[in-house]
């Protein structure tokens, strides 16, 4: 049997390898390989490889059964496509365009098994297999609506970046590009020469590979449009704060995100012992609070989400159990609860940070310009051989003011001890000696 091996079914196999390379990409990649919305989009490379597949060897073959078949994985694979878009733009997986698609596909099971939906012809000096017909034009406007819903996504997720991941969300933006408008452009002159076709694969496999890297080495991507997460306080029992942090400014003033959390603290029995999340719904925004034995966690965010809940709950568990002993005391020592940064990455690390604004921010040039010592950055390099731990450390040790030695730190804060100091800007207690 002679196999029909032209330029096309060698682009299609090409495009059909760069897909599925991408779709496993997205799978070994630890950062992003449990995120939900990257599943759907993982699902939707595969079936879309598949179709790029199955075109190839129907083509290769000229193998018309096979060319009835391979549309519908398109169809499919643009399903999950939107499922994944929607449920990064807004936690839903409900869209006009899916509603579509899956009408869409119903039409394609039926014309399937009808016939003249496939033929053989000579395009380009080149015998290939093609769907015709309405089929086809099916086939063409599910294409369609991929691409404008891709280009939509990563347009809002361009617009909406932080300015520190800006630069990964130019490289996504370029991927975006690539594969839905460029792509739907070139392939229009299909209908002019059929050789464009090629050239359409090859622009679409190259900018899908681009945007799925740049969510791999980014993931906080896709967390930009659902909501906007503010701030995260811990307090203990009587209301002392423990830990905070921020992640842009809130309109919430302060004295009314604590007001809320002590006055849910004094009345919120109920809500320690079924261990839920209380949601305060502001004006401006959403107060999620967690009680527990020990604590209130509360977290200000744009709105309600359930992967935010969960995040909350997470947090909350595992910042008792880590300090549990402290908090028996009642420690009220700020500084030994710093240990909760790591529960913080761990929960939280994918949301992105919209404290710093441009180059000219202060907090910007002191990450930017500042250095450590080189024999410290050595011994560093020799305890971290990850690349990302790396950097993260070493953003942590350039926090500390360039002209303090860590040592030194260590020493002073010996001194101080001894001297009977109570804070820093108390006098110790002469009497008492």
């Amino acid at each position: 049997m002679t196999l029909n091996w032209t330029p096309e079914v060698v682009v299609v196999f090409i495009t059909t390898g760069i897909l599925l390379f991408s779709a496993v990409l997205t799978y070994t990649s630890p950062r992003t390989k449990k995120i939900l919305s990257v599943t759907y989009f993982r699902t939707a490379l595969i079936f879309i490889s598949l179709f790029f597949l199955f075109e190839g060897i129907s083509i290769l073959f000229l193998n018309l059964a096979i060319t009835r078949i391979y549309t519908l994985f398109n169809a499919v694979g643009t399903i999950f496509f939107l499922i994944g878009i929607s449920h990064t733009m807004k936690e839903s997986l409900k869209s006009i365009g899916l509603m579509v698609v899956v009408i869409l596909l119903a039409l394609l099971l039926y014309l399937t098994f009808q016939s003249e939906v496939a033929v053989i012809v000579v395009e380009a000096g080149y015998i290939t297999t093609k769907i015709i017909g309405f089929y086809s034009i099916i086939g063409d406007v599910l294409f369609s609506i991929a691409f404008i819903y891709i280009f939509y996504w990563g347009i809002k997720t361009y617009r909406n970046a932080p300015f520190l991941i800006k630069t990964e969300a130019t490289i996504f933006f370029c991927g975006i590009i690539l594969s839905s408008i460029i792509s739907l452009t070139v392939n229009m002159f299909y209908y002019i020469n059929p050789i464009f076709i090629l050239i359409t694969d090859l622009i679409f496999s190259v900018g899908i590979f681009i945007f799925t890297y740049s969510i791999i080495k980014e993931p906080k991507l896709l967390y930009i449009l659902p909501f906007e997460i503010n701030r995260i306080i811990v307090k203990d029992r009587d209301g002392f704060p423990l830990f905070d942090h921020d992640w842009s400014e809130s309109k919430i003033n302060d004295s009314m995100f604590t007001g809320f959390i002590n006055a849910v603290q004094l009345m919120s029995e109920e809500v320690i012992h079924k261990g839920g999340v209380l949601d305060i719904i502001l004006t401006d925004g959403i107060l999620m609070l967690r009680e527990s034995e020990f604590i209130t966690v509360g977290l200000v965010a744009s709105k309600s989400s359930k992967l935010l809940r969960n995040s909350l709950v997470n947090f909350a568990n595992d910042f008792e159990d880590q300090f549990k002993n402290l908090l028996k005391v009642s420690c009220r020592d700020i500084e030994k609860y710093d240990g909760a940064y790591e529960l913080l990455d761990k929960y939280f690390s994918n949301f992105p940070s919209k404290l710093i604004s441009s180059k000219n921010d202060p907090l910007y040039l002191i990450a930017k310009y500042k250095d450590i010592p080189p024999e410290l950055e050595n011994k560093l390099k020799s305890i971290a051989t990850d690349e990302y731990d790396y950097e993260k450390i070493k953003e942590e040790i350039k926090k500390f003011p360039d002209c303090v030695p860590l040592h030194f730190i260590e020493f002073y804060e010996d001194i101080k001890e001894r001297l009977g100091f109570n804070d820093e800007n108390e006098l110790p207690d002469k009497t008492q000696e």
